[in-house]
């Protein structure tokens, strides 16, 4: 899990309403009903009481990043969550989200960012709910990927779930990583599960010109450079730092969606009651 700066989220709590107004001038949907679409909810079924979500600061290994958990309650606060910071961290904040009766508790280590829905025992990670939110946002600003060649950089932990994501959406899918072994070792999980033609062997200029989309999950930074992407690419890059140079992100910059936890963290809310209301 990558682990974020301060100056990569502090602005989030002041920023929040403007940032959504944004996202949905670029994809025609807010924060919230990216992530209703991305957990498979039906809007129309959410009952509308208020589910409290408990944020617990976590002291351990490298300790919490300042302003983490201001951010992420913001964001659920946002989205019509009751949500709060626990006072203590740790097992403390744990037991204060118990005595007031959390529906939902928060919590990140060097290792693990999840979501822990305390009633239905239901858990989502981070990466998966970011996978999630990221793919959906850009169906959203695509209308749909259906068909659409599609780039997927990097064939790590995160890849490997945007490429199923993306496949399930039948693509013509991509894959771009700098250790080719991954490359070819996501393809053929891709092939053998969907029996979907992905390409791979390409080099990054080669695939982006030929590309429609890009789903950015690498952790590589300003790799993707000016010359290399159309001004029409559309891009989805959860990964922190952004692996476009700045010559890129300007080519992109109303095709682009991209922030440190907004969308992954509304998605993990709404994920961790998929199964109890879907």
């Amino acid at each position: 899990m990558t682990r974020l700066l301060p100056t990569d989220i502090n602005d989030i709590p002041t920023g929040i309403e403007k940032y959504d107004l944004e996202l949905k001038r670029k994809t025609g949907s807010s924060l919230k009903d990216i992530a209703i679409i991305a957990s498979g909810l039906e809007k129309a079924n959410l009952e509308e009481a208020v589910l409290r979500v408990a944020v617990i600061p976590v002291s351990v290994g490298l300790g919490p990043i300042s302003g983490f958990s201001a951010a992420v309650n913001a964001i659920a606060s946002h989205i019509g969550f009751d949500s709060y910071v626990t006072g203590l961290p740790d097992v403390g904040g744990l037991d204060e989200a118990f005595r007031n009766e959390a529906d939902i508790v928060m919590m990140a280590d060097d290792y693990l960012f999840a979501a822990f829905n305390l009633q239905d025992r239901q858990v989502v990670s981070n990466d998966e709910a970011t996978a999630r939110g990221y793919v959906t946002a850009l169906s959203c600003m695509a209308g749909s990927l259906c068909k659409k060649f599609v780039l997927l950089t990097g064939a790590g932990r995160l890849g490997i779930l945007a490429a199923d994501l993306l496949a399930d959406r039948q693509t013509k899918l991509i894959i771009y990583d700098p250790d080719r072994s991954r490359e070819k070792e996501l393809a053929e999980k891709i092939i053998e599960k969907y029996g979907a033609t992905v390409f791979t062997g390409m080099e990054l200029p080669e695939a982006l010109n030929r590309c429609e989309a890009v789903f950015d999950a690498s952790p590589g930074c300003a790799f993707i450079k000016g010359d290399y992407i159309k001004s029409g690419t559309l891009v989805a890059a959860p990964g922190m730092p952004l692996g476009l140079d700045a010559e890129a992100y300007a080519k992109v910059a109303e095709r682009i969606i991209h922030d440190p936890l907004q969308i992954g963290v509304a998605t993990m809310l709404y994920c961790s009651l998929a199964v109890h209301r879907s």
